[in-house]
């Protein structure tokens, strides 16, 4: 009986929800190194000004309208749910290798292009495959999808301070390492084969893909989550300026700020994602609408040192409950077989065009109101987007399933 022991645990550790949580939190490592720092290695290593810097972000954003879709489609004819991470890995590693040997701006925008699309379209194949995995057994989606939050900062915090000693292509050797690192990982994957319709034709998958959207309830899924989360942009392009400029307060003291609402959101997915399963997914998104119209309009007063502490403890309800809530939705409509192209979708045609207008808007805005050191009004337009979110958030509520229902569905 005692020599079982070793290998309950072994079998345990390797489990498809360990090896999922590997693979996520691996993935979010490169994230917490591409969003901060890479318009840093564009500007210092490459020379690019403020201006293409933010046309390759913007138009990375938008090309997913289109390629989202198409790499759903593509995903959805395999056999094995492991090919779409070998293929986004591996696009992601040959494009951040041949970075080292191309100079000029064209050469490197075409490049950052397409591993934008790869970027982005591994997404919602590590958020399906952890959905998917952690379902039964352990660790509980909370736990893993905190401990990928987690992940997040620890790539952020060690980029910068090989930064510190290395410089800038610090930046580049880290998303480089990871990219071949996650080919390992999409390896170590268990193997599961699609039980879908495979041997449909392309456009006939592109269609069923896009015809997602004639279901009224998950097109007001897509949209009413996409716009709360993309008012979150005006804070990222500048939150941090405003809080050092207009309110006197230390990078220290802002960098404190920023790591509570991360805290705040790794807290909510580990401690609280069990306790949220008695409501219904519908709620979480209408909490995170509600929390955003407060938290931007708040912001927006320039309110004093201690409101901010709680105000960044909002983000467990701008950004986690909004998630959380999405996630669970999308994965009790869909099922594990449509859940990857579904995100995906969720991801083209609503977060990522939402995310791309309001940082253009977020960076115009900022660039006009601190002129006249009003740039804290800017956040009144996050408030705008934010309502809108919420009111088709409402609309969403009014149509929810009871939880148990919705529970159901899910397994």
């Amino acid at each position: 009986m005692p020599e079982s022991a070793p290998e309950s645990i072994l079998t345990k550790l390797t489990s498809g929800g360990v090896r999922a949580t590997m693979l996520s939190c691996l993935f979010f490592t490169g994230f917490g190194c591409l969003i901060p720092f890479l318009p840093l290695w564009l500007e210092k290593a490459q020379g690019f000004s403020g201006s293409q810097i933010g046309l390759v972000l913007a138009i990375g954003g938008f090309s997913r309208i289109i390629a989202g879709p198409l790499t759903a489609a593509w995903a959805d004819g395999r056999k094995d749910r492991r090919a779409p991470l070998f293929l986004f890995a591996s696009i992601l590693t040959l494009g951040f290798g041949s970075l080292w040997f191309v100079t000029g701006f064209a050469a490197i925008f075409s490049i950052i292009l397409l591993m934008d699309v790869a970027f982005w379209g591994l997404l919602p194949v590590v958020e399906a495959a952890l959905l998917r995995l952690t379902k039964y057994g352990w660790p509980r989606y909370g736990l893993a999808r905190g401990l990928a939050s987690a992940a997040f900062v620890v790539g952020s915090s060690a980029v910068g301070a090989l930064i510190g000693g290395f410089g800038p292509w610090a930046v580049w050797a880290w998303l480089l390492g990871v990219s071949i690192l996650l080919i390992g990982a999409a390896a170590w994957m268990p193997a599961e084969p699609v039980a879908g319709d495979t041997e449909a034709p392309f456009l006939q998958r592109l269609s069923a893909g896009v015809g997602l959207l004639k279901d009224p309830k998950f097109t007001l899924l897509i949209f009413a989550a996409g716009l709360i989360q993309a008012t979150h942009s005006y804070f990222y392009v500048a939150g941090t300026l405003i809080w050092t400029n207009d309110q006197q307060i230390s990078p220290t003291l802002a960098g404190n700020l920023w790591s509570i609402g991360v805290v705040a959101e790794v807290g909510f997915l580990i401690f609280m994602a069990r306790w949220t399963e008695r409501f219904a997914p519908e709620t979480l998104i209408l909490i995170g609408g509600i929390s955003a119209v407060v938290r931007w309009s708040a912001l927006a007063m320039l309110p004093p040192v201690w409101a901010l502490y709680g105000l960044q403890l909002m983000h467990a309800g701008t950004f986690a409950a909004t998630f959380l809530g999405a996630m669970r939705m999308i994965q009790g409509m869909h099922g594990d077989e449509r859940t990857p192209t579904a995100q995906m979708i969720y991801m083209a045609l609503a977060s990522a065009p939402a995310q791309a207008l309001t940082t253009l808007l977020s960076g115009e805005l900022y660039e006009r109101l601190k002129v006249d050191g009003h740039a804290a009004w800017g956040y009144f337009s996050m408030t705008g987007v934010a309502l809108i979110g919420l009111a088709l958030a409402v609309l969403l509520w009014l149509r929810r399933d009871p939880v148990g229902m919705t529970q159901a569905a899910a397994a």
